[in-house]
């Protein structure tokens, strides 16, 4: 190839020269390449064998059973991190309750071990988090314990007035656990116990005080009896549990609800990367038989829960809330009810208003309503008054026309007593006195004069004012009275009279005054209408008709036109020269409010029909006669 080494061309010393420069700078390369490997490594070597030299971890533990329990309980947790950090040395440092909220605030530790409770108040107060749970097989829990022999005890409520030892009122398991039960049964520990006796740590000071009679029960955590009646510190069947609740967690006893266990939680300060692999090496942990492992964090929600049902921790100031702190936090709460409450206000104001106005408009209504109401009621007042007074004088027009005959009818009888009388005074002048025929003639005149009373009674009684009263009537007895008051003038008329009552007529609902005074009406103008004919004649004839009773009022006479049976009840329309125009137009309106009907038909032998017809009146269950229903 032209140009190039491989064409035999020999190199210049030019070109041999830069050959041996660039060989040299590669060497110089991989010399500095190998000692910043050797660095790095050396750093990492480092970096990995200072936490071996120098790492200490202290955790501080809550011991409720004494520090040296403490030491002995939490010394395989201590070893399993020395062991998954090789060359780290863990201290356990035992605390009362007190001593490790300070030392948590003091940064003295780099992890804490406690109870759910305390946990749940340092996370809030300090920034703890949890890196694990404690697996120790026994639950979280409060268990109230009495002597076995108090059968007084058997309900959370029979401790009310009653002394208890706890170890003290800090202690989750061994009281607030406890006190969220006694809360739900309605007992405040503070309150309605006769008292609260604190013992501190040990717990087991707790089960002293109940065994020796100095408190009537004691609250300690779930298993602590179990415990030591195992170890033989209690003898069994000694002490037993109050209120026992059933759970599967567990085969101990327990008075509340069970709780997730102890957490292992890191401080605000605890370097993230030590953390990490603190859990690492308590989750990889294998604990021997009869010793507590550690698991993943648990939800402590149900702490929180207890807390707040129980207003303590971190809810201690739903306890004690300032009006400014309530409005402060929700201030749009009550704004908006602010704004609901003057809206509804308004609405009130409005809905008051409008019903003043309505209810003034409705007091002028009534006003107005009251006085047509008795503007009417006076107006019917005055037309009874008047309809009375027209009916009374439709009465005394009938009687008028009639006054002929009644003075003939009681023209006999008088005229039979004088005649009797004239006799018995000749025969008291002729001796001697006929005593029999005295004594018949004197009965005689009894019966004359009694005719006459009967007469005048009748037309008394027709003649009264009085109210209607509607009672049951037998529709054919109407019509014979009837008949007994318009015979004389009938007779006196040249006019026969005919009757046709049948038997067995249904009762009807009427006045019988009213109903005599339709019925002489009737009777007056077939009298009237058959003057001057030959052969007159009244016939009145009584019938079952149409669920009712009818009256039937035939004359001989001329009979009527169509113009004038067309009118024939218009007020004052009449066809008699003398004649008001009234008889007619009341009898029908007496008959209409009696729920009946007053027709006029053509006699089919001459002459006119009235027909007066009357419902039948009502039977006991309502049902009128003839009513099948």
């Amino acid at each position: 190839m032209e140009g190039g080494p491989a064409a035999g061309r020999p190199l210049s010393f030019s070109e041999g020269e830069n050959r041996s420069v660039g060989r040299n700078n590669r060497l110089r390369g991989r010399a500095v390449r190998r000692f910043v490997v050797l660095l790095i490594a050396a750093v990492v070597l480092a970096a990995g064998l200072a936490p071996a030299r120098a790492e200490t971890i202290r955790i501080g533990v809550l011991a409720f059973l004494g520090a040296e329990r403490s030491l002995e309980e939490w010394g395989p947790t201590a070893r399993a991190v020395e062991a998954g950090l090789p060359g780290t040395t863990v201290t356990i440092v035992p605390y009362d309750h007190a001593g490790l909220g300070r030392a948590v605030a003091a940064g003295e530790i780099d992890f804490l071990i406690t109870n759910p409770g305390h946990y749940v108040e340092l996370e809030v107060a300090h920034g703890v988090s949890r890196i694990a749970t404690l697996e120790s097989g026994l639950p979280v829990a409060a268990a109230i314990v009495v002597r076995s022999e108090r059968s007084d005890l058997r309900d959370l409520a029979d401790l009310a007035g009653k002394r208890v030892a706890v170890v003290g009122t800090t202690a989750f398991g061994g009281f607030q656990a406890a006190w969220r039960e006694l809360a739900a049964a309605g007992l405040d520990p503070f309150r309605d116990l006769a008292g609260l006796d604190g013992v501190g740590f040990p717990m087991t000071g707790v089960l002293d005080a109940v065994l020796t009679n100095r408190v009537d029960a004691g609250i300690v955590r779930a298993c602590l009896l179990e415990q030591r009646e195992a170890d033989g510190a209690v003898a069994r069947g000694a002490l037993r549990v109050l209120a026992p609740r059933s759970t599967a967690a567990t085969s101990c006893r327990v008075s509340s609800r069970v709780y997730p266990d102890w957490p292992i939680a890191k401080l605000r300060g605890t370097a993230p990367d030590l953390a990490k692999r603190v859990a690492t090496a308590l989750l990889t942990f294998r604990p021997a038989p009869g010793q507590a492992g550690w698991t993943v964090p648990l939800d402590y929600q149900p702490v929180h829960e207890a807390f707040r049902d129980l207003k303590i921790g971190p809810y201690e100031s739903l306890r004690h809330v300032s009006a400014r702190e309530l409005l402060a936090r929700y201030w749009q709460v009550f704004a908006i009810l602010g704004i609901a409450l003057g809206a509804w206000g308004v609405h009130v104001l409005r809905v008051e208003r409008l019903v003043r106005r309505r209810t003034a408009e409705l007091a002028t209504v009534n006003v107005d309503l009251r006085r047509e109401i008795e503007q009417r009621r006076r107006a019917e007042e005055r037309e009874a008054q008047h309809r009375r007074e027209l009916d009374h004088a439709a009465r005394l027009s009938i009687l008028g026309e009639m006054a002929g005959g009644m003075a003939h009818e009681l023209n006999q009888p008088l005229a039979a007593i004088a005649n009797y009388a004239d006799g018995c005074e000749l025969r008291l002048k002729t001796a001697p006195v006929d005593t029999a025929a005295l004594v018949g003639a004197t009965r005689r005149i009894r019966q004359q004069a009694e005719r006459a009373a009967q007469v005048v009674q009748r037309m008394r009684a027709f003649l009264r004012k009085r109210e209607p009263v509607h009672a049951p009537l037998d529709l054919a007895e109407v019509a014979g009275e009837a008949l007994e008051l318009f015979e004389g003038p009938a007779r006196r008329a040249g006019v026969a009279v005919e009757t046709v009552f049948a038997a067995g007529l249904p009762a009807v609902l009427g006045d019988r005054i009213q109903l005599q005074q339709v019925l002489l009406n009737l009777m007056q103008n077939a009298v009237d209408a058959s003057a001057g004919m030959p052969a007159a004649t009244l016939r009145v004839e009584t019938a079952a008709h149409d669920g009712g009773a009818c009256v039937a009022v035939a004359d001989r006479g001329s009979g009527m036109p169509a113009e004038v049976k067309a009118r024939l009840f218009e007020p004052f329309f009449t066809t008699k020269p003398t004649g008001l125009g009234l008889g007619l137009a009341l009898c029908r309106s007496i008959v209409e409010e009696h729920r009946g009907r007053l027709e006029a038909a053509d006699n089919p032998g001459g002459g006119t029909v009235m027909r007066l017809w009357l419902p039948a009146a009502p039977d006991d269950d309502g049902r009128e006669d003839g009513d099948p229903r």
